[in-house]
């Protein structure tokens, strides 16, 4: 059987496809880069918000329509998750549907029935087979979420907080190494409350068993820390391991207090701030990233502007900005009063003209410093590109290579930055060192 994949939405989702084909292999499969050429077309999706719902939808519907009689078409993940039994009569073409962590019963996609399998069951794994980078991989280290914004469907389609152990996140690391991944990228709903089901924030743990039982990671980073678990055994670790990565991603969502309280959030933008101040003493060439949801109900042109005044004192390497959604079965979507959709998309707008202005100020700043470089490949003119320590792949800018020592992907380089632009840098390689 050969098997063509898609994975839809966040990188922890790719996780679970690159899982799903590791399963689908061991038992005969054999993935494919074409749907042409599959016997079974699987699609991993995406049902964060609305636009996500879509794109899932018109991926699925896409593959369907030119579907073959003998190929079997499998939709998997948050989409069905969260919609259940809708999914399977709104898509009649569809052979099999099953939930979060299709790897835990490949079978299923496999015995020719046609089912809902709503919670697979089964064993974990920790084999990959890399869809990506074979350079930087992610690996999850939670499933599920203990929060309880008013706006987020993830514990609706996720369900509550669960850590992976210890020696299978050793394991899958061990592997990755073993692949050729320089990078670690740790992920997970908030990865700052792992191990706090059972009592205790155990991230920082963590990290140091990872460090020291598998020496050949060259970089680890952390995406997606809500701001109340960054602990001072995290921040120590941030001021005395050179191998974790200087980055951090903090979502706050928003700056003023209502809406913060209206969205669950349990800080305030004087808080924030003050966290900012520190990491940066701790590691001044950290490089920061947030999200903000603009819209949200209750939020009129004062709690707009307290918003964009927190933006320009706090000063994020990088920022993703949303437009606020009323997902389904969530509090927030009975909420009121409204803000138009058009005025939403026009905040949005104006949080990423100040953005812009400040992710290039941010970026003159480190032109003529040194830094790392972890190349992956090259840019549309031959030239080496990559990511520096402060940036993360896929959602941040690039580094590329314009002059200096030869080096080729999978490189880990010192470099010089020589030029920056909005979001982008300029380098000189001065020596490989991984």
């Amino acid at each position: 059987m050969k098997v063509y994949a898609v994975s839809l939405g966040c990188p922890k989702n790719r996780t679970d496809t690159e899982k799903l084909l590791a399963r689908l292999s061991a038992l005969g499969a054999e993935p494919v880069l074409s749907p042409e050429e599959a016997d079974l077309l699987l699609v991993n999706t995406c049902a964060f918000i609305r636009p996500a719902v879509r794109e899932s939808i018109d991926t699925v519907l896409e593959l369907a329509e030119t579907k073959r009689p003998e190929q079997r078409l499998a939709v998997v993940g948050c989409l069905v998750a969260r919609f259940r039994e809708e999914v399977v009569s709104a898509f009649p073409e569809v052979d099999v549907f099953m939930g979060i962590e299709a790897f835990r019963t490949p079978e299923s996609l496999m015995d020719g029935n046609k089912k809902l399998y709503l919670k697979p069951e089964g064993p974990e794994t920790t084999a990959r087979v890399l869809t990506e980078s074979p350079f930087y991989a992610y690996l999850k280290i939670t499933e599920g979420c203990r929060h309880a914004c008013s706006f987020c469907t993830i514990p609706r389609i996720r369900g509550p907080l669960r850590s992976r152990a210890k020696r299978d996140i050793l394991e899958e690391a061990r592997k990755l190494v073993s692949q050729g991944v320089k990078e670690i990228i740790l992920v997970g709903q908030d990865v700052s409350a792992y191990g706090l089901e059972a009592g205790r924030r155990s991230l920082a743990d963590l990290i140091e068993r990872l460090l020291t039982d598998v020496p050949g990671i060259a970089r680890l980073r952390l995406l997606y820390l809500y701001p109340e678990g960054l602990t001072p055994e995290l921040l120590e670790l941030f001021e005395t391991e050179p191998r974790l990565a200087p980055y951090l991603d903090l979502p706050v969502q928003h700056a003023h207090l209502e809406i913060l309280k209206r969205m669950r959030r349990s800080y305030r933008a004087e808080e924030i701030l003050d966290l900012i101040s520190r990491i940066r003493r701790v590691r001044p060439e950290v490089g920061l990233r947030t999200s903000v949801i603009v819209g949200f109900p209750g939020e009129g042109e004062e709690e707009f502007d307290t918003l964009l005044r927190f933006l320009a004192e706090a000063r994020f390497d990088h920022l993703g900005a949303f437009v606020f959604y009323p997902e389904e079965g969530t509090p927030a979507a009975k909420f009121s009063p409204r803000v138009p959709y058009r005025e939403a998309v026009k905040r949005r707008h104006r949080v990423m003209v100040l953005q812009r202005e400040i992710s290039r100020e941010n970026l003159r700043r480190r032109v003529g410093t040194q830094g790392t470089v972890l190349i992956t490949g090259y840019d549309l003119r031959g030239r080496p590109v990559g990511h520096a320590e402060f940036q993360a792949p896929e959602v941040d800018g690039l580094t590329i290579i314009k002059k200096g020592l030869p080096v080729s992907p999978g490189d880990l380089v010192r470099v010089r930055f020589i030029r920056s632009f909005t979001y982008d840098l300029w380098a000189e390689a001065l020596e490989v060192i991984g």
